[in-house]
């Protein structure tokens, strides 16, 4: 016969296990205003859902008034790349050798591995210079306006290495929701923008 602190335990371990699993299944609306370009017809907006899109990937609603035109693709500042069918940060080494970063250019649909100057992933050359991206140290940042917190970046804008605004996302012992992390860009995703998986296999219009 199990005694009751057994009993006890068993049943705390199938709660925080219901807990965990329920928390997997939700999806987290970002509250921002966004714009019609970032998201159909209906006003239904991108959300960070890690259970069933993959790293690097948001759920993009579709505009069809059903619920299964919902579609994973990259998040900004991230590309597509079609012979692992992933996403990964731009600039970075992603699916590529090492001592290279992957890049996609202003004419091109389809991302590239290119030599990486630095030679070190998370490091880009600006005159002859590595920096690291993300990085606040004043001599290790390029940027101007280091005060408020601009950091060496990709723009999720225009998928260029850029000065961007550092996030702080933080993180608290009694948080219960789990939130895109900072470098996904969620407000200001764009459907079918560059570097997408939809718009590598030209299913954009």
């Amino acid at each position: 016969m199990i005694n009751i602190n057994t009993r006890f335990l068993l049943i705390a371990v199938l709660i925080a296990l219901i807990g965990k699993v329920a928390r997997a299944q939700i999806a987290f609306v970002e509250d921002q205003d966004i714009d019609k370009r970032k998201a159909n017809l209906a006003g239904r907006k991108p959300l960070y859902l890690p259970a069933r899109c993959p790293k690097h990937q948001l759920l993009y609603p579709g505009d069809q008034q059903k619920q299964n035109d919902w579609v994973c693709d990259c998040a900004p500042a991230t590309l597509y790349y079609p012979e692992t069918d992933a996403c990964y940060p731009a600039y970075r080494q992603g699916p590529c050798e090492p001592g290279q970063i992957l890049v996609l250019y202003k004419e091109r649909i389809i991302p590239e591995c290119v030599r990486n100057p630095c030679s070190r992933d998370g490091h880009f050359m600006i005159r002859d210079t590595c920096y690291e991206f993300g990085n606040t140290k004043k001599e290790q940042n390029p940027c101007p306006h280091q005060e408020a917190s601009f950091v060496l970046g990709v723009n999720p804008s225009n998928l260029m290495v850029d000065c961007v605004k550092l996030s702080v996302q933080l993180e608290t012992r009694i948080s219960d929701t789990e939130e895109a992390p900072p470098e996904y860009y969620v407000d200001v995703a764009e459907k079918c923008a560059r570097g997408s998986r939809l718009m590598a296999q030209g299913k954009c219009p």
